[in-house]
């Protein structure tokens, strides 16, 4: 999963050492799940809070979001202050006492001046409880032997941490990945393809995003399929989030819909629709038209349908389980007026929202993904309209998914538009869009 050292061990339930704090207790188990297990880290903190109970303290499970997700995202980082301090490789650390260090390592580094949306700290004020918690974690969980180096490296990261990652040179790769906390190949295809600007958005997905919201039903001064934005969810967010008036979508894929500008009465296709959120906005903004939803996967398709019916647009939505790239107009009542294709992708404009996302790609997989999105352009100008749009979309700052495929794409679509968002510029994910249209009757030639 990642360059990172880890080991897997088998999973088995530890009891919370007596002196170690619910949050810290709870974002070290989320740190062992994701890299001695290889869980997505949001699905493993899920299910260590429910372990826990720490829905009952909202702002302890706040400081243990905070504490696992940032750590999880900074483990490149940390790992270079800890190997360097320790002077040994990673790699001969015990795995329990490995993610002790980088909790406590990573407190030390960014949490001290962290805060909740109320201006209260959130992680502890001193740096005296990130050290004594971190050690205590490894008393509990592997004995006394580690205890006395685990204090001993945080107390050199209390003083020396900020000094070792300022020695790195950010013009060379392979700093700049340790700096970014990145794969080395990410950043050296975001220098290449996209400068500074590339490297500036990397850098604004370490950093705390607001929480977007799409409005289905209105309140107030809202607008139905307008967003909402705040800084951090409310009971009443939360509350309206269940019943379907708001759902979850960041201000940037929220563009992808309207930059697809549905018309009413028009019949759209959306090629890889799950989990549903664009899916959805587009048949919000349809009117009387309908919308396809295509998905390969069945416990996929029927979270779609879940969602429509939540967000009052069920009967607009028709969800099929096929393969994108071998439909065949014929079989699904003829050629489209839209079609959307959101690509799957390498995910590196959302690297923000999904703290493991970073470890979990490899550069050979990208080039696998750049097949299939080709494959979906291809299938795109045979499902449309003479005159009808394409949308393609992806969540990816990497121009070999973005402007590398629309600039390979089938002759019969014409170019007529290109958008990004920049985290660092537009205060949302990295989003790529291009909007095209079917010229040529010949199809896909």
């Amino acid at each position: 999963m990642t360059p990172i050292p880890s080991q897997r061990v088998k999973s088995r339930r530890l009891k919370r050492p007596t002196k170690v704090t619910r949050a810290r207790w709870a974002a070290w188990l989320t740190i062992r799940r994701t890299f001695d297990e290889d869980a997505w880290t949001d699905r493993a903190f899920a299910g260590v809070v429910e372990q826990l109970g720490l829905d009952d303290d909202p702002r302890e499970r706040a400081f243990a979001q905070q504490l696992a997700y940032g750590t999880v995202q900074h483990a490149k980082q940390l790992d270079h202050v800890i190997g360097v301090l320790g002077k040994r490789p990673l790699r001969k650390l015990d795995p329990p006492v490995l993610h002790a260090l980088r909790i406590g390592v990573y407190e030390l580094l960014h949490l001290q001046q962290a805060t909740d949306s109320d201006g209260r700290r959130l992680g502890s004020d001193s740096a005296h409880a990130a050290v004594s918690q971190a050690v205590e974690l490894v008393r509990g969980v592997v004995g006394e032997r580690a205890t006395a180096f685990t204090n001993a490296i945080l107390r050199r990261a209390q003083v020396d941490g900020q000094g070792i990652l300022d020695a790195l040179d950010p013009s060379d790769d392979s700093d700049l990945a340790t700096i970014l906390s990145m794969p080395e190949w990410l950043v050296h295809r975001v220098r290449a393809g996209h400068g500074q600007q590339g490297i500036d958005a990397l850098a604004a997905q370490n950093e705390p995003t607001a929480a977007a919201f799409r409005v289905v039903v209105a309140r107030g001064d809202e607008v139905a399929g307008e967003p909402l934005v705040v800084d951090r969810p409310t009971p009443e967010i939360v509350e309206r989030v269940a019943s379907g008036e708001l759902h979850p979508q960041s201000l940037a894929s929220q563009q992808v819909a309207t930059f697809l500008d549905p018309k009413p009465g028009e019949r759209i296709l959306d090629m890889c629709a799950a989990p549903g959120g664009k899916t959805t906005h587009v048949a919000s903004l349809l009117g009387d038209g309908s919308v396809v939803a295509v998905e390969l996967h069945e416990h996929r398709a029927d979270s779609i349908r879940a969602l429509a019916d939540k967000l009052h647009v069920a009967e607009r939505v028709e969800v099929r389980v096929a393969d994108a790239t071998t439909l065949d107009p014929a079989d699904l009542g003829g050629a489209f007026d839209r079609v959307l294709v959101d690509a799957p992708c390498s995910g590196t404009g959302v690297l923000a929202a999904r703290p493991d996302a970073r470890w979990k790609r490899t550069e050979e997989g990208i080039d696998e993904l750049v097949d299939l999105q080709r494959r979906l352009l291809q299938a795109a100008a045979r499902l449309v309209k003479v005159g009808g749009t394409v949308v393609y979309s992806t969540c990816s700052i990497l121009r070999d998914e973005d402007e590398a495929i629309i600039a390979e794409r089938p002759a019969s679509l014409e170019l007529l538009d290109e958008r990004r968002t920049w985290p660092q510029v537009d205060h949302t994910d990295g989003f790529y869009m291009a909007r095209l249209q079917r010229t040529d009757p010949g199809g896909d030639a």
